[in-house]
């Protein structure tokens, strides 16, 4: 195998033997669950141990990325991505489009800056192959993506680096009247569905979602409550004040989407709200969608954040799903896809305990390389109905599920009325605290393993298998 080294140098002997003892000595000691810093600790050798290209295992025969994967002794993975080649080829000749939620006007050709569109959505109705460029600013469900598709390829980026694109499913320009008690109502330019206060954020920078009511009454009882009829709101604000720009007010209309069997290419863009922040579906092989340095959050109920449907090829570099009430990253249909440093984390709103962090459905077949899937109301990572997927060097932990749910990485659906035959190869797995189960499998799904961590035991049911490689 080839060996890497920092810098072109050769590691010093002690070093190295160093590094394997302090692996051995976290295994002899795996009764311990590891905190995240304690396993941060432990895999930070990341830039000063051999590396070698990584061999597939022999039992893998599903697809293998055009890139080269490498480990290390201490169990770690980097995917080695050139981010230039995923830029749909000819893309230098591509038509540039400008859009400007402030200045813009949809009226104009968006072949300037001071000729910008208006919204994304008109920049995507234009024909054939595209480049648009956005200004970064905040896109409401007017002036955003809107559950536009397009034809050809397409580029969506910002148009400098001074911040990020917001595509958003909120509801602007709300006048407000006062109540009294912390209540506020409004008619709304549209349906409002759901209400998001980003004053209160959770660990993972998340707003708290307030809960929907059926009688104005018992908005009037309860802060952090509202109350929808038709296109009127009443919110009862958790701490009454007047609701201002951080408390959010979505609607249930698509946000991003695309259902082209075209390239998509998406750089530094955050869909937030809306029915699915982003979706791709397709029914025929061809798509190619990559999503680089992109945010996914805050989806309605039942629905995912990041949903990739249909044949096609999925690739999330750098990205994020997180506070949806679903899935974080969403897998159906025989679709292929690519994982590389994403964060799939805190999922899952409502009652149900079979929200994950990244998950693979119907003959889906992935590869995830590193990242972090925790504390997600499921599952951190569930793959079922004949998937499969190859997981390395990913970190997880702490399960928001109960009983069989509260688990790290499952394989296969206790549901399935026919063999579940989902496969999940998992390497190099860092395990934090919180999940009382590290693997888990139902039917006759099957999960490889080595090199892992864990203080979780591992749970079959009927047919499953988990094994050593």
């Amino acid at each position: 195998m080839e060996e890497v080294t920092k810098n072109g140098q050769p590691l010093g002997r002690s070093l190295l033997l160093l590094v394997v003892a302090c692996l051995l000595t976290h295994q002899s000691e795996a009764q311990v669950p590891l905190t995240k810093a304690q396993a941060d600790t432990l895999y930070s050798q990341r830039l000063s141990s051999n590396w070698m290209k990584f061999v597939v295992p022999p039992n893998w025969s599903e697809f293998v990325p055009y890139f080269s994967i490498y480990e290390n002794p201490v169990g770690d993975y980097f995917a080695d991505v050139n981010e230039q080649t995923l830029i749909p080829v000819g893309y230098e000749s591509f038509p540039i489009y400008y859009v400007d939620p402030i200045s813009g006007a949809d009226s104009k050709d968006g072949s300037r800056k001071d000729r910008a569109f208006r919204s994304i959505a008109k920049a995507l109705s234009m024909s054939g192959n595209k480049r648009i460029l956005c200004r970064p600013a905040l896109y409401d469900y007017i002036t955003g993506w809107k559950g536009s598709s397009s034809s050809g390829k397409v580029i969506v980026e910002p148009w400098d680096e001074t911040g990020s694109v917001v595509s958003s499913g909120h509801i602007p320009n709300i006048v407000w009247t006062p109540l009294g008690g912390g209540l506020y109502t409004a008619r709304c330019s549209t349906f409002p569905h759901e209400v998001l206060d980003e004053i209160q954020k959770d660990e993972w920078g998340n707003g708290v979602r307030y809960r929907r009511e059926s009688d104005s009454d018992d908005v009037e009882e309860d802060a952090g409550t509202f109350y929808v009829s038709g296109k009127d709101i009443v919110v009862h604000t958790l701490d009454g004040r007047t609701p201002d720009s951080d408390l959010w007010i979505f609607t249930n209309q698509p946000n991003g989407r695309f259902n082209s069997n075209g390239e998509l290419y998406v750089r530094n863009l955050e869909f937030r709200g809306g029915f699915v922040p982003f979706q791709c579906l397709t029914t025929v092989p061809g798509q190619i969608a990559t999503f680089i340095d992109c945010t996914f959050r805050y989806s309605v109920t039942g629905q995912d954040g990041y949903s990739m449907e249909g044949p096609g090829l999925s690739i999330a570099i750098r990205c994020k799903s997180t506070g949806n009430y679903g899935d974080g990253f969403d897998y159906r249909y025989g679709r292929n896809f690519i994982e590389v440093d994403c964060n799939g984390s805190a999922n899952g709103i409502g009652s149900s305990y079979l929200d994950n962090g990244t998950t693979a459905h119907y003959g889906s077949i992935g590869i995830t390389i590193g990242g972090l899937y925790s504390q997600n109301k499921g599952r951190n990572i569930h793959d079922v109905f004949d998937s499969k997927r190859l997981l390395l060097g990913a970190t997880v932990g702490a399960s928001r599920g109960i009983d069989a749910s509260r688990a790290d990485i499952c394989s296969g659906a206790s549901t399935a009325t026919s063999p579940d035959r989902t496969e999940i190869w998992a390497l190099g797995i860092r395990y934090l605290h919180g999940s009382p189960v590290a693997r888990s499998t139902a039917s006759e799904g099957k999960i490889w393993y080595r090199r892992h961590v864990s203080s979780g035991t591992d749970t079959s049911e009927q047919r499953g298998t988990i094994r050593p490689i």
